[in-house]
């Protein structure tokens, strides 16, 4: 993250932070403003995929990346309905149903533009504008843009005592540290009468780890029942 800013320019914040100050009972009240100078952003940016999908860092998905970025853009655009904000991604991957127009209704009703581009760095003027250096994907031209704030939508990963936690139950990871489940049956680990769901297994969604969560229920109280 230290191409992209983070650490060293104040107005590039990771979306956790940003969560935060566009929150009502946030240090902000919910009142949108620059870290820097506590004006009001006139454009906003965001950058999918920052550690994911990348061969120095993680090279799988977040998976709910597309979506909460779109989340926090409406919202935004709901504090200041003069907010244009841009979402830099390399893919789109709305997979749920209704995901797509939700997507579709960020761009139609909230001013959303999503750029597909590749963000190589981002460096700041002397007003403290982070300006983003990005290569078009469509036109294979490096073109760079100033915004007012910059959102690093990071990478989900594994805790990290998620190797300190497989030793004391003795429940298989897998390459990343995610507790890894059987190929056809996800929910079941290696260790028998334990059951894995939710973000613990791979990068999810809330609603996708609410219904994972129903499996590994229904599994455990197959379990139960049997009297195993």
């Amino acid at each position: 993250m230290k191409t992209l800013g983070y650490g060293r320019i104040v107005n590039v914040v990771t979306s956790m932070e940003f969560e935060r100050l566009i929150c009502a009972s946030g240090p902000l009240g919910g009142h949108l403003v620059r870290p820097s100078d506590n004006k009001e952003p006139k454009k906003l940016a965001f950058i999918n995929c920052v550690g994911s999908r990348d061969i120095k860092n993680n090279p799988y998905c977040s998976s709910c990346c597309c979506m909460y970025t779109t989340k926090e853009a409406m919202i935004a655009y709901e504090h200041n309905n003069e907010l244009e904000t841009s979402i830099f991604y390399i893919d789109l991957r709305a997979v749920g149903k209704g995901f797509q127009k939700y997507l579709q209704r960020g761009m139609d009703e909230y001013s959303i533009t999503y750029i597909n581009g590749k963000v190589a760095r981002i460096i700041q003027d002397d007003e403290q504008n982070p300006i983003i250096i990005y290569e078009d994907i469509t036109t294979s031209t490096v073109k760079e843009i100033k915004f007012d704030i910059v959102v690093l939508a990071t990478s989900m990963v594994p805790k990290k005592d998620a190797n300190k936690l497989s030793e004391i139950l003795d429940v298989a990871l897998d390459e990343y540290n995610f507790f890894n489940g059987e190929p056809h049956h996800p929910q079941k680990s290696s260790k028998e009468g334990i059951f894995l769901c939710g973000a613990c297994r791979q990068p999810m969604d809330i609603p996708s780890s609410v219904v994972d969560a129903s499996g590994a229920a229904a599994k455990a109280a197959e379990v139960i029942m049997r009297g195993d």
